[in-house]
């Protein structure tokens, strides 16, 4: 598979070229490209590359060198250099340990290499779930790093459009309208459609069929629900795929899209669904968003007494596309795509914009009135590092009015309210106060941040 510049890459050279010598864990859901990333950065960086353990595909062998003392850090890695035929040098190979979940010993011996003049990059997915069943405490020392799908800015440099993800920065800055407004919404339905799943990119890259990519979301799915109905787990295999194929039902209800435990199974109660969905929002594969009633900071989540006000996105909108089961040729043909339902292409909206913000590490809510449940529902808030509040509201057409945004805004203390649509950039004042409604195109909210729009 190609490389793809990923944003993390920054974040690795910080810490390759740290004195404060501490080893790098990559955390992420499954097929996100943590390997990819981890070789390419070993390439560049390392003067003599790097030294792979891949303990997926040679758990019992790999799993052996970690018998002795893990606190013998130099003896460790004498034995790796010997098991793979090649000379580690300090400061100058890096040592991948790859998918380090698998082997509890592994894990736990990165924090000896703190202060070490060895350079160790470990990636691991299923963290969340298998950190849950060790008997020995998460490893200290150790600088931590999530990769997530390739978001819409990650995805235009894939495809050499690098000047386009430019301009749409500096408009999300300006407010001006975009005069490549229309090429960019083509590119961010195609996105839509392949999501940000690297081995997906790389294969329409290469033919640009979506039949191809739609082979590779098909494996990844299947991936995803082998890892879930897994007997190891410990969880319900069956409630946690019940959950997971629901989600594109709960996403395209036309009311609120709050996730509804009884439209996972008939008579479905949160005691018996809980642990299966914590276990893909810990895996990485969904994201959970939680309702507030905050219009202030600090920001916190609405708990009644069953603890069920929350909405479930998938981690990837390609994968959500995939899910949908429904043709890319279809949804991207103008005329045909205007007959599908607005709440099909309301769902897929949300979905991406849901992605970006969990991209930029943002954390989010969802807001509904403490008199009202249902209406005047905001999409996304969030405070930013002033302590302000921030509305997100996202539509799928042009022509919008954002009534909840706009009462929001007036009767709250937000200084700017943002709204997401296939309409072009815009500022606009809100009533007769100085307070701004900033329009963004969907296509630009891997600009939002919490320090700011574009930052």
């Amino acid at each position: 598979m190609d490389y793809m510049k990923r944003k993390l890459e920054e974040a690795v050279r910080a810490w390759a070229q740290d004195a404060n010598s501490r080893p790098l864990l990559i955390q992420g859901a499954r097929r996100v490209g943590k390997t990819v990333l981890a070789e390419h950065m070993g390439r560049e960086l390392f003067e003599d590359g790097f030294v792979r353990l891949d303990f997926q595909t040679d758990l019992v062998r790999a799993s052996a060198l970690f018998d002795w003392p893990t606190d013998d850090v130099d003896g460790l890695v004498a034995r790796i250099a010997e098991y793979k035929g090649a000379a580690i040098r300090p400061e100058k190979t890096l040592i991948i340990l790859d998918e380090i979940q698998l082997c509890e010993q592994a894990l736990n011996s990165l924090r000896f290499f703190a202060g070490s003049p060895w350079r160790v990059l470990a990636t691991g997915s299923l963290l969340g779930v298998t950190t849950k069943r060790r008997s020995l405490p998460f490893p200290s020392d150790v600088v931590q790093l999530e990769l997530h799908p390739l978001d819409f800015e990650e995805y235009l440099w894939a495809f050499g459009e690098c000047v386009m993800a430019n301009d749409i920065r500096a408009h999300a800055v300006s407010g001006e309208p975009y005069v490549r407004h229309d090429q960019a919404l083509d590119w961010y339905r195609r996105y839509l459609v392949l999501g940000g799943m690297p081995k997906v990119l790389s294969s329409y890259r290469q033919d640009r069929t979506f039949a191809s990519a739609a082979e590779i979301q098909a494996e990844i799915n299947g991936t995803y629900t082998a890892d879930m109905t897994d007997p190891e787990n410990g969880i319900s295999g069956i409630s946690a795929k019940r959950i997971w194929d629901s989600l594109p039902k709960q996403l395209l209800r036309a009311s609120t899209k709050k996730f509804k435990y009884a439209e996972v199974v008939r008579g479905g109660r949160r005691e018996r669904l809980l642990e299966p969905l914590e276990w893909l929002a810990a895996a990485g594969i969904v994201s959970i968003n939680d309702l507030t009633r905050d219009d202030q900071a600090p920001l916190a989540p609405f708990n009644d007494e069953e603890g069920s006000y929350f909405k479930v996105y998938v981690a990837d909108t390609g994968i959500m596309f995939f899910k949908f089961g429904i043709d890319a040729g279809l949804f991207l043909e103008k005329e045909s795509r205007l007959v599908l339902a607005s709440d099909f292409r309301g769902a897929l909206a949300e979905n991406y914009v849901m992605q970006a913000l969990a991209a930029n590490e943002v954390k989010t809510f969802y807001w509904m009135p403490s008199d009202k449940v249902g209406s005047g529902e905001i999409d996304f808030v969030f405070q930013d590092r002033r302590a302000q509040i921030v509305p997100v509201e996202v539509k799928s057409a042009r022509n919008v009015k954002a009534k909840s945004l706009r009462k929001f805004m007036e009767e709250g203390s937000s200084p700017y309210a943002l709204r997401l649509s296939e309409a072009n950039f815009g500022v606009e004042k809100i009533g007769d106060s100085d307070k701004l409604l900033r329009s963004l195109p969907l296509y630009a909210a891997f600009c939002i941040t919490q320090a700011g729009v574009g930052a």
